[in-house]
């Protein structure tokens, strides 16, 4: 599942709270940080977006796999939380920086000043590629999403991620003293 942000950004047309976000104001988002409530916050291109730890910890706790889509600042403060444990970082790249224009332009959710301070800023973000446990090339949408599938799946065979290990380690151990026995 998606995780659902705060923002103090105003809803882009068609936005519903509490399904692509939650929109506050700074007041409200500032109390929450204050309190800890966000397991990252950070500003971005003049607004702030935050991710209500109480939210993460419940989807954890009904045990699916949560995507946090943050920038390069909440990736760091996630991977240095208390979770870092359970974290599987992916760096998501665009084919081109022409392409990564053009798919600013077409999702018209930005005006053009909007789509020319990103650009601008896709540098830096860029560079921080190399902090990432995968990266991938988002040059086909249904390939990188597969990719996506096959990083969580291939994540949760680790055998550190596999908790019932040692009891079921333990069951075969018991069965070769059935067999001596």
């Amino acid at each position: 599942v998606f995780s659902v942000s705060a923002t103090t950004r105003l809803p882009r047309s068609g936005e519903v709270d509490g399904q692509e976000y939650y929109f506050m104001d700074r007041k409200k988002f500032n109390q929450m940080t204050k309190n800890s409530e966000f397991i990252e916050f950070a500003e971005v291109f003049g607004n702030f977006y935050g991710t209500p730890k109480k939210d993460i910890q419940k989807l954890i706790q009904d045990g699916l796999d949560v995507i946090i889509d943050v920038d390069w600042q909440g990736g760091t403060q996630i991977r240095n939380s208390y979770l870092s444990s359970f974290v599987v970082s992916i760096f998501i790249l665009p084919p081109t920086i022409q392409s990564l224009e053009e798919r600013l332009l077409l999702r018209a959710q930005d005006d053009r000043r909007t789509v020319d301070f990103r650009m601008q800023e896709a540098r830096s973000e860029i560079s921080h590629w190399a902090e990432y446990d995968y990266v991938l090339i988002n040059d086909n949408f249904l390939k990188t999403k597969e990719d996506i599938m096959k990083i969580i799946q291939a994540e949760k065979m680790r055998r550190q991620r596999q908790a019932s290990l040692p009891d079921f380690i333990s069951q075969l151990n018991s069965e070769f003293d059935l067999i001596k026995g």
